[in-house]
């Protein structure tokens, strides 16, 4: 007989943290604001949950955006309840659910289980040959966002608006695009909320089977779910058990990509009666910092009011740097990081330059380049953007699904083999005309019309090598078979030759062997792992940002957007004008400005010790110096929080200074 699990302590909660965690059945709302312990609450009912009311976890559902925070929660609820006291729970992001439910059900709406998922880069080559199919000149980033917005708003092809000839176009390209997916036994990323949906609307009984299972639902940040991510939650829920959302209006921000701004009052109607806690304790941030970030959120209309207050303290004064121009910004900025990090001895990671714009970051790091001082710019061009790791997967998706022409036509000759556009074009005829797929087609290229004779046995090679590396990964080790396609298709080689220099050719095997690393930590944790687990593992680890990239011994740059979630003793808001914030778009077409003050609330807040804000009187443009005045929102901070901007470090001594200024001295000269 199973021994009773003993009960959790929530002495370590506030009251606000611990109404919100022992709540039991029905809806619950939890606005959670800025630093006042959202995961906490969460990982903490989980726990509550398990150990207190007996609640089994394969019962419990929690839903998050990125990897990161879904780790983060299954690591403290494993702390809080022991190793294996929460075995069963489901604790993944939107997507990894959907992956889950498509795998075991998907075949009720046709699609395979080995079903690709298409990466951005696929998506865009895909969206790029339709367009010159269709003879159209439009950048396909364009169309491709378009109709991810459409998705997440729920809107098909055929119920695509046409009112202008550009809706007209994203309508046609639209379609064929979908075409194109099914014919390959493929989705992209929002297909899979999209493909879930259709399933549980069309199969009840499939719908039904996965409410059984979780009966106890939370969500984490859920001011930032579509709508699409909001009928995948009305669905999932049977009305039985309890369904928790954690978020805070002020931090919603991604309106841009199908998120919406009123989703709590809608959670509120539609899952009525709904319980709400509101939690206002914060423990991340001074008050000076604070309340200086409610000054200006408190422009938002229609929002829910909280005041949040904080054990820290007042705290530093928030600094105001004025700058002549960007360069000048740049390096005040970098002149008080380093005074800083010398008068406290403080690490380098501690610092973070908040930018609204990717184009701001250049000032920057050539100010810290000048200083001696690293830095890594978060969201710059990501590991799997890189042509090796491209290359490489594309050859694993293609293993994996031979439908997928897209993978097929990066890998037939890369590297070179001799298969040229004429004899794709042939093949792709072939196929078209006999209904079968364009590898189906090659591998009958004996009997395909007009090849060229030397393309023949070049096709044969090809066709054998794909048949060989297939049998590895189905009857083989996976990491032996992997190393077989970096070094048996000739890819090694290939990256090697084809670099630019000696270092880009060893970085390319370094990339290539760091997805090696990936698969041998995947097959650690997997039970029974197979090349399809480790393409999901690597397309959402792919989609999924989970700002990993901030390290030790380093400054951060990173955009406003890209910070929320994340903290740092000493935050630098740059660019704090009208024109970055807000921005000259939201100006300009007469946007309501809600959001960008949701945008400046989220940059204030993830400071924890230390706040400046930083502008510049000039700014150039075209080649021009134009002028720029400070940001709207520098007026609605009260002048007793902000100080001269003299002092950096008050507590550290001149001798502290010197002695910090030698250290480091040393450091740079060794």
């Amino acid at each position: 007989m199973a021994q009773p699990r003993e009960a959790i302590s929530l002495k370590d909660l506030n009251s606000e943290q611990r109404e919100a965690v022992v709540h039991r059945e029905g809806p619950l709302i939890v606005f959670a604001g800025a630093g006042t312990g959202k995961t906490r609450v969460i990982t903490y009912r989980i726990a509550h949950m398990i150990s207190e009311r007996g609640v089994p976890g394969s019962k419990i559902l929690a839903v998050t955006f990125t990897n990161k925070a879904a780790r983060e929660m299954r690591e403290r609820v494993r702390e809080l309840l022991g190793e294996g006291g929460a075995r069963g729970t489901t604790i993944s992001t939107f997507h990894s659910l959907c992956v889950r439910i498509l795998r075991e059900d998907g075949h009720h709406i046709g699609l395979g289980e080995n079903f690709s998922i298409f990466a951005e880069a696929d998506q865009s080559a895909l969206i790029r040959a339709l367009l010159t199919e269709a003879g159209v000149e439009a950048p396909p980033g364009e169309i491709l966002a378009a109709i991810s917005l459409a998705k997440n708003r729920l809107i098909t092809a055929s119920d695509y608006p046409t009112e202008t000839a550009q809706d007209v176009l994203v309508q046609g390209i639209y379609g064929q695009y979908q075409n194109q997916l099914a014919g390959m036994n493929a989705v992209d990323f929002d297909d899979l909320l999209l493909s879930v949906i259709r399933l549980f609307r069309a199969h009840g009984h499939a719908k039904v089977g996965w409410q059984r299972r979780f009966e106890h639902m939370l969500v984490d940040e859920f001011q930032d779910t579509n709508t699409a991510q909001y009928e995948l939650l009305r669905l999932l829920w049977s009305g039985h058990g309890s369904l928790c959302v954690v978020g805070d209006d002020d931090q919603s921000i991604y309106t841009w990509r199908g998120a919406a701004a009123d989703t709590f009052q809608r959670f509120a109607a539609d899952f009525a009666p709904c319980k709400e806690v509101v939690l206002t304790q914060n423990y991340r941030s001074t008050t000076h910092i604070l309340d200086a970030a409610h000054a200006i959120i408190t422009g938002v209309p229609e929002r829910k009011d909280k005041k949040l207050w904080s054990a820290l303290g007042k705290g530093a004064p928030i600094e105001i740097v004025t700058a002549t121009d960007a360069d000048h910004e740049a390096r005040q900025v970098v002149e008080r990081i380093n005074l800083a990090r010398f008068a406290g001895k403080k690490d380098l990671s501690e610092f973070a330059v908040l930018i609204r714009t990717n184009i701001q970051s250049r000032p920057f790091e050539a100010a810290l380049r000048e200083s001696h001082l690293p830095y890594v710019v978060v969201g710059a061009t990501g590991f799997f953007d890189r042509q090796e790791v491209r290359d490489l997967t594309a050859y694993l998706r293609f293993l994996h699904n031979d439908a997928d022409e897209v993978a097929l036509r990066r890998i037939v000759n890369t590297p070179r083999r001799g298969i040229g556009a004429g004899t794709l074009a042939g093949c792709g005829r072939f196929a078209q005309a006999h209904g079968i797929s364009l590898f189906e087609a090659m591998d009958k290229a004996p009997v395909v019309p007009d090849l060229p004779k030397a393309s023949v046995p070049a096709l044969r090679t090809f066709v054998d090598l794909i048949a060989e590396l297939r049998f590895d990964f189905q009857h083989g080790d996976l990491i032996a078979a992997l190393r077989r396609v970096i070094q048996d298709t000739g890819l090694a080689g290939h990256w090697v030759e084809s670099a630019d220099n000696e270092r880009q050719g060893e970085a390319r095997v370094e990339g290539a062997e760091e997805i090696v690393r990936m698969l041998s930590n995947y097959m650690k944790r997997e039970f029974a792992p197979t090349l399809a687990g480790f393409l999901e593992h690597l397309c959402l680890l792919d989609r999924l940002d989970d700002n990993d990239e901030t390290g030790k011994g380093k400054v951060t740059i990173i955009t406003l957007h890209a910070a929320k979630g994340l903290e740092f003793p000493h935050v630098f808001l740059a660019g704090f004008e009208e024109g970055f914030l807000p921005h000259t778009r939201s100006v300009e077409e007469g946007r309501e400005l809600s959001e960008e003050r949701r945008l400046a609330y989220v940059g204030l807040t993830r400071a924890q010790r230390r706040l400046t804000i930083s502008y510049a009187r000039t700014r150039s443009r075209y080649g021009e110096q134009q002028g720029r005045t400070p940001s709207r929102f520098l007026a609605d901070i009260p002048p007793h929080l902000i100080g001269s901007g003299e002092e950096v470090e008050p507590e550290a001594s001149a001798e502290d200074l010197a002695a910090g200024f030698f250290s480091a001295m040393k450091d740079m000269l060794k």
